[in-house]
């Protein structure tokens, strides 16, 4: 009985690990439409973005959501150098759409949290990425 006990408690406390680790991989799975309505919303507080500017961005970002899952989808098993440039290049696209939208201050704050966004990140978040990488 005491075994029982001991095992259900294992699989339990495994079970947790797998679902907490799973939930540290951040929005990559997410729906598009769910990923760039979270970016949309965090852009129009930290930007002060206007109703017709929040519309505009919500489009732009919808738009590159589904293209970076189209190429995530298409690169699984594929050359990660690739999807790298091809991901780099539909940032920057999205950043030349998102300037015709923004005021310049908005622009300028916009990529600066861009540029911040990867030393938020723990160094175990920098060590994973790496070890994925060789």
């Amino acid at each position: 009985m005491k075994f029982i006990i001991k095992f259900f408690a294992l699989t339990l406390l495994l079970t947790a690990t797998f679902n907490f680790a799973q939930a540290q991989r951040g929005d990559r799975n997410a729906d598009p439409v769910q990923r760039a309505e979270k970016q949309t919303m965090t852009m129009k507080e930290k930007l002060s973005l206007s109703e017709k500017q929040t519309e505009k961005v919500r489009e732009i970002n919808l738009k590159y959501a589904n293209k970076m899952k189209e190429t995530r989808a298409a690169n699984q098993d594929g050359d990660r150098s690739a999807m790298r440039e091809t991901m780099t290049k539909l940032r920057q696209d999205q950043d030349a759409e998102l300037k015709g939208v923004m005021t310049s201050e908005q622009f300028e704050i916009w990529t600066k949290m861009r540029e911040e966004k990867p030393k938020q990140r723990s160094p175990k978040d920098d060590r994973k990425g790496k070890e994925k990488m060789n």
